[in-house]
């Protein structure tokens, strides 16, 4: 079920920057927030029952994060590398420091403090959207030694936590620290993990709940005091009401849904590529902007690049694993 839930994610990130909205709110900064609790379900599931334990574990976890994210992630930077050179869409201009950040995908993540810019009309990085998957990165090397000590993985979790409330209030930059950088989004990674352990083990429950109050409580006062003045506060807090009971009960279904892996494996190729076929549409002007066929054509097209990333790439770094790992 998580596979579709994914993909419906990722469509919903897709057409919030085609602009659209939900009575003034941004839905892709929701479907961002819920997609860092399936992450920190991701890891606590690889960590706890795939990555085989012992010696060397921790590696083997970082390399089967880096086969997941780095080949498809590079097949669609360099589909708009081809794009960009061959068009001059953006006006790009290819200094070292940004293109070895773009390749990092790391560095995105501080856009604010680092040029990371390739086009320069706009002023983009190659996937704009990449900043969240920087964010991710981190978080995936993070999360492994908070499930090797319990104290850690509260104490961050405590910190963060604050620092976001700050960030809500507006005492800290709401944007950077309520959205994007680590510091503030780290407790959503670790109670995406929370989750995933409460539904294995059926612990853990109390904190849990006690969370879920909090943010409904912090919701609450901001909605009564009409505080919903910074970026994104209100989709935050929306994203962690919605995503925390979505994925409870997306544990507890115990059949399979066909094509669940695929729709998966579709969504990150989608997020991934629609960027790019919003410059396309831009550049060729094909289909006027804001019409229902402009959305689905960006749709269909970026569902289309991300299966064609799958059967080229994904599918060969699978099977190159699979035969290294019979030798």
């Amino acid at each position: 079920m998580t596979g579709y839930i994914r993909l419906i994610l990722a469509i919903i990130v897709l057409l919030s920057h085609v602009g659209v909205t939900i009575k003034g709110l941004n839905p892709g900064v929701i479907a961002v927030v819920i997609f860092y609790m399936l992450a920190g379900g991701v890891v606590s599931h690889l960590w706890q029952e795939v990555v085989p334990g012992g010696k060397g574990k921790l590696c083997r976890f970082y390399k089967d994060r880096v086969l997941r994210i780095y080949p498809l992630y590079l097949y669609v930077t360099t589909l708009t590398l081809l794009f960009v050179v061959v068009t001059g869409y953006g006006a790009p201009y290819f200094s070292p420091t940004a293109v070895i950040n773009n390749i990092l995908i790391i560095p995105l993540n501080y856009y604010m403090l680092l040029d990371n810019a390739i086009l320069t009309d706009p002023s983009w990085w190659l996937i704009p959207q990449s900043w969240s998957l920087g964010a991710e990165l981190q978080a995936y090397i993070l999360l492994p030694f908070m499930l090797l000590y319990k104290r850690l993985k509260i104490a961050v979790f405590i910190v963060s936590f604050m620092v976001y409330t700050l960030a809500n209030l507006g005492v800290i930059n709401t944007d950077y620290f309520g959205y994007r950088l680590i510091p503030g989004v780290m407790f959503i990674f670790i109670l995406g993990g929370m989750i995933r352990q409460t539904q294995v083990t059926q612990k853990g429950w109390e904190w849990l709940i006690v969370l879920f109050i909090a943010v409904i409580a912090q919701y609450g006062l901001l909605a009564y005091n009409n505080a919903f003045t910074h970026p994104y506060t209100q989709e935050t807090l929306i994203g962690l009401i919605i995503g925390t009971p979505l994925l409870l009960l997306a544990g507890k279904v115990q059949f399979k849904l066909p094509l669940n892996n695929m729709a998966g494996s579709l969504s990150y190729g989608a997020f991934l590529s629609h960027f790019l076929v919003i410059w396309a549409l831009d550049y060729s002007q094909l289909v006027a902007k804001d019409s229902m066929l402009y959305h689905l054509v960006v749709v269909v097209v970026a569902v289309l690049i991300a299966y064609s990333g799958i059967q080229f790439i994904k599918l060969k770094v699978i099977k190159a694993r699979r035969l290294k790992d019979l030798k």
